[in-house]
């Protein structure tokens, strides 16, 4: 696996046991930020075998900008399936209040498909984040008995 310089606001983690993708925003971020931060998702990713099953934890961003979710539907995520090699599952992991935020935004409800490049849906639990996950086809290690 590559290594990547570190970004302060965004801790990246592969959990190889679960086959997923863990990346956590650590603060609230600046547009551009958020936008690079996505990108090394996107490369991180790739390093770990083309891992399509990405946990996103945004508690900690504490608001969303209208202008960055429609910069991720209308440029991100139209380039997942090329990059990743299939379709992308992504699970966020969003506060509560920051739900209800984004109910009265102007952006379109979760679950929701992004056409054939990646499918998406918002969780308060982590464990729940990682079930839905893990039903959407990524595979936990088989442990070997000796």
């Amino acid at each position: 696996m590559a290594t990547f310089p570190p970004l302060d606001y965004l801790d990246l983690n592969y959990r190889s046991d679960l086959g997923i993708v863990t990346a956590r925003w650590t603060r609230p971020v600046a547009s551009h930020e958020l936008r690079a931060g996505y990108q090394s998702i996107l490369q991180y990713a790739a390093t770990c075998s083309d891992c399509r099953y990405w946990l996103i934890d945004s508690r900690r961003r504490l608001e969303v900008d209208t202008r960055d979710v429609y910069w991720l539907t209308d440029v991100f995520y139209p380039t997942l399936r090329r990059h990743m090699h299939g379709v992308v599952f992504l699970a966020f992991l969003a506060a509560p209040y920051q739900l209800c935020h984004l109910q009265d935004a102007p952006v379109p409800a979760l679950p929701r498909n992004q056409g054939d490049n990646c499918s998406l849906s918002q969780f308060t639990d982590e464990g729940a984040a990682v079930h839905w996950l893990l039903a959407q086809g990524a595979q936990p290690a088989v442990q070997a008995v000796a």
